[in-house]
């Protein structure tokens, strides 16, 4: 039986039955709302082009390449590669390595703004070379970029596996 003929089928049979229970001094039973399809997840919001250019220029301006790979972008073979960074942050703030750190992010923006400000409260466990060491990455980054900076950097990561 299709789903549509099963619901009507259901529909009327709650209806005759709710008739039957009033006629013989019963009371009506709630009706039970109908199962709700479930929203799509919104995609998150597009980087823009502008924000991309600026976010690669601090990211070649500070040196990231040195140490991270993008692929057709930087060949850096010291930290983790950085290409599909905003699916990679999704997956790493749920897990339970993430979990048992110092990390507090909740989504991927606030994955990579820790990561680049605070790089010590999660070290990622693999590296091109073997385990990722910790304080190889800059501690007080945050005393050198400017906030337009980091935000066009954390905008231009967040690009990367879209």
């Amino acid at each position: 039986m299709k789903r549509g003929s099963l619901r009507a089928s259901l529909a009327a049979l709650l209806a005759s039955a709710s008739v039957l229970l009033v006629a013989c001094g019963g009371s009506a039973p709630e009706p039970t709302p109908a199962p709700q399809a479930q929203a799509p997840a919104a995609e998150p919001t597009k980087v823009g082009a502008d924000v991309i250019e600026k976010g690669k220029a601090a990211f070649n301006k500070y040196g990231c390449q040195a140490c991270h790979a993008i692929k057709g972008f930087a060949e850096g073979q010291v930290g983790p590669a950085l290409d599909n960074m905003y699916v990679v942050a999704q997956q790493r703030i749920t897990s339970a390595e993430y979990k048992q750190s110092k990390g507090k992010a909740k989504t991927a923006e606030e994955y990579i703004r820790e990561s680049i400000l605070h790089p010590n409260d999660y070290i990622v466990p693999q590296c091109p070379t073997g385990p990722c060491p910790a304080g190889v990455m800059i501690q007080n980054f945050e005393q050198q970029i400017t906030p337009e900076e980091l935000q066009a950097l954390i905008g231009y990561l967040m690009s990367l596996g879209r």
